[in-house]
């Protein structure tokens, strides 16, 4: 099932996906023990991050139950400026206490095919079963449609085998790690956190109907047996006929 809610700004938004964070946490803990997130990088899942972090909802959470990975990281060590975990440490870890062993990062400083391997290993040891089933999956989308590291027309939306793999970037130049389609799909949430009005005439075009799925991957996200919501601002929204705001 798939819905959109539509927020006054990019801090209503935080707010709202930090809610849901929080929520299926607290179920996610009380039916099973643990809870399992993949993160994004970006600067609207940022925003996310920064509210999760504060006082009054780091007491939400039973931190010791929740284990925390990554969608899809740059192919660089882990304290670059660029790396989504050295992100997620400044905006996040370093303002919780969290178990060492709960924070699940890609080893994105060894060769890429090596810790797209290693990384796969990680999360195959974690779950069981054909594939991974994370509680919840944070996304974003870039402008040219991409979400995660899965670009258009890129090779990596083939991999139908696969949980996680390292996969050109084009407009970078360069190679990035990232889970594949099907691992993705097998979510039971999928969030996408999307603002700016740079994002609305790409946005407009991928909740139409699908058209050709390799020039817009982010419209190869849709959960085999789990829900999706797309948390946009007033101005990503703009060129959408849907227009109710939460």
């Amino acid at each position: 099932m798939s819905q959109i809610r539509i927020f006054r700004d990019s801090r209503a938004l935080a707010n709202a996906a930090a809610e849901l964070f929080i929520q299926l946490a607290e179920q996610s803990i009380r039916d099973r023990g643990r809870f399992s997130a993949a993160l994004s990088g970006g600067n609207t899942p940022r925003a996310l991050y920064q509210v999760l972090a504060d006082t009054e909802n780091q007491a939400c959470l039973d931190w010791a139950n929740v284990h925390l990975f990554w969608g899809d990281e740059r192919h660089v060590p882990p304290y670059h400026k660029e790396s989504n975990y050295h992100m997620v440490s400044e905006t996040l870890l370093d303002r919780i206490t969290i178990p060492e062993e709960n924070v699940h990062r890609v080893p994105a400083e060894m060769e890429e095919c090596a810790a797209a391997l290693s990384y796969e290993k990680i999360l195959r040891d974690f779950f069981t079963g054909q594939w991974p089933r994370f509680d919840l999956i944070l996304l974003g989308m870039g402008e040219d449609g991409h979400t995660a590291s899965l670009f258009p027309q890129s090779k990596g939306l083939k991999e139908e085998e696969r949980w996680f793999i390292p996969n050109y970037a084009p407009k970078q130049e360069k190679m990035r790690l990232t889970l594949t389609t099907n691992a993705i799909n097998e979510a039971k949430n999928i969030a996408v956190l999307v603002s700016g009005v740079s994002k609305a005439g790409i946005l407009a075009e991928v909740l139409r109907e699908p058209d050709d799925l390799v020039d817009t991957p982010i419209q190869m996200i849709n959960p085999r047996d789990g829900d999706m919501i797309w948390f946009l601002d007033d101005q990503s929204a703009t060129q959408l006929t849907y227009k109710r705001r939460s």
